[in-house]
């Protein structure tokens, strides 16, 4: 293959890319610019969207390309960089292939509208009006598992979408092991933190501008190194990043005025997603190489700037006084002793979002147990309510009150996510093994913070992470940085020297 076949192997890959970020960007503005009544004409444009990018990555024409390649590649004249991109499109084009177009149309069309559903039911508390769009959803998906094709459950369908390769059966032990070393570790937790004195800041009942909280988001973000010029920070209901390319990653935060911390472990954790977005190779963009290697992967670095990072002492002694500075009279007498006490505290809470750091796995236990009953047959939508608050409080010992805190909270499955989950624990499970690695050959990491340099961590993970886009699995990028496989004993052993030491 010359290069004037590879650059056009590029050429239409980056025509994907270009048809997939328009519609990005449009889910983007659905969840924070939009007017209410554009949700009609919306689903539409993201289903003609949907219907062209499912027509070019099935066409005959990439096919034909792709087939050139692969014989190249047979015959050694690709480099292993180019051969890893071959691979990589050949995996999205032969996905897309299994797909009919009238099914890829529907899901564009239904995603965009059961979105806006779930969005006004939780905000009403109509929980019924969001049934039908969810039984929607989970039927057309059932359709799409069936159409790509599984060998062991189609629930490895989905999930083989965000986390390449995995299946649940591999997955499950990781997260009962975890589950396993969690409960008596949190049951230690408790049980320490129950002889402490009840707890109030004293900015408590003070509120903060939200024209003050922004500017101070922003600057945390410039901070960690995240570009402004190349990227924005919004509001929206859920925190999300959609990365249309280095140049242009959107993040969104949710504020309160009554609490100034809730948007900024918000935006650290959306600040990490963003690094990763900014750091992937410009050159590559709109090929596989310029994209992150799976969601578990993003998640490692959302969480390592979040937990290991922002949740840090260190931290805090140099975040508070600019907090201070910003905010005025509404932080008078605030101590970093008081902020890591609000923000390290430990006790079993409704919102997975809001969940401390002892307890946000169990939460992701329960809805990869509930998202394999729905695919199974086990466990049909009208039960899922009933099975959400069973499950609360089997693994957490608390029942949502209502629907809201309960099996509406997030916007996952109203728009067909079902298989993301998971990659959010094993992202916590990265980050931790990712922190112990860059400290073995990099020196501590609160003596990096301490000394205002956040810069070394960002370039070790551009370096060791971001820089390789889909070049190689989840599993191999993260042996290749960490020197070993996926151990959930980073993690339980970080949070026992946190909570217990």
């Amino acid at each position: 293959m010359n290069s004037s076949e590879l650059s056009a192997l590029r050429t239409a890959s980056r025509e994907l890319y270009a048809l997939k970020s328009a519609s990005g960007l449009l889910g983007w503005d659905q969840e924070t610019f939009m007017p209410p009544k554009g949700g009609a004409a919306r689903a539409e444009s993201q289903a003609v969207l949907g219907t062209l990018l499912h027509q070019k990555q099935t066409a005959d024409s990439l096919k034909a390309l792709l087939d050139e390649a692969e014989a190249a590649g047979l015959s050694g004249r690709l480099s292993a960089r180019e051969a890893a991109l071959v691979r990589e499109m050949r995996r999205d084009a032969e996905l897309a292939r299994k797909i009919p177009e009238e099914l890829a149309t529907e899901l564009a069309r239904a995603t965009s509208l059961s979105q806006q559903a779930w969005a006004k039911a939780r905000a009403e508390g109509r929980p019924a009006d969001f049934y039908p769009w969810l039984r929607t959803m989970v039927e057309l998906k059932r359709r799409e598992a069936d159409c790509l094709g599984y060998v062991e459950t189609p629930y490895d369908a989905l999930l083989d979408q965000f986390e390449p390769g995995a299946r649940a059966s591999a997955v499950r032990p990781v997260l009962e092991k975890l589950r396993d070393g969690l409960v008596p570790l949190l049951a230690r937790i408790l049980a320490k933190r129950a002889s402490e004195p009840a707890f109030t800041p004293s900015w408590a009942g003070r509120t903060i501008p939200l024209d003050q909280q922004v500017a101070y988001n922003e600057a945390l973000l410039r901070d960690m190194g995240f570009d402004l010029e190349a990227g924005r920070l919004d509001k929206s209901s859920h925190p999300f990043t959609q990365g249309m390319a280095p140049g242009d990653v959107r993040l969104t935060t949710r504020y309160r005025e009554d609490d100034w911390l809730n948007a900024v472990f918000s935006t650290l954790h959306e600040g990490g997603h963003g690094l990763y977005e900014q750091g992937l190779p410009e050159a590559e963009w709109g090929t596989p190489l310029g994209e992150a290697a799976s969601l578990s992967i993003h998640e490692s670095q959302s969480r390592f700037w979040e937990n290991r990072v922002g949740r840090s002492r260190a931290y805090w002694e140099r975040a508070l006084p600019l907090a201070q500075a910003t905010f005025g009279s509404a932080l008078d007498g605030a101590t970093v002793d008081e902020v890591l006490r609000a923000i390290n505290g430990v006790n079993p809470s409704f919102i997975r979002v809001e969940a401390d750091e002892a307890t946000y796995n169990l939460h992701i236990l329960l809805r990869f147990q509930l998202e394999e009953a729905l695919f199974s047959g086990a466990l049909e939508v009208e039960g899922l309510s009933e099975a959400w608050n069973d499950g609360m409080e089997r693994l957490l010992g608390i029942r949502p009150p209502d629907e809201a805190r309960g099996f509406l909270q997030d916007v996952h499955w109203s728009c067909g996510l079902f298989g993301y989950f998971p990659t959010y624990t094993m992202g916590n499970l990265y980050a931790a093994q990712l922190a112990v690695a860059f400290e073995r050959g990099q020196g501590s990491i609160d003596a990096k913070i301490r000394a205002g340099d956040l810069a070394s961590m960002r370039e070790w993970l551009r370096e060791k992470i971001h820089k390789h886009g889909r070049e190689f699995s989840a599993a191999d990028l993260a042996r290749r940085a960490t020197g070993e496989e996926l151990n959930p004993d980073y993690f339980l052993k970080y949070l026992e020297a946190k909570y217990l030491g």
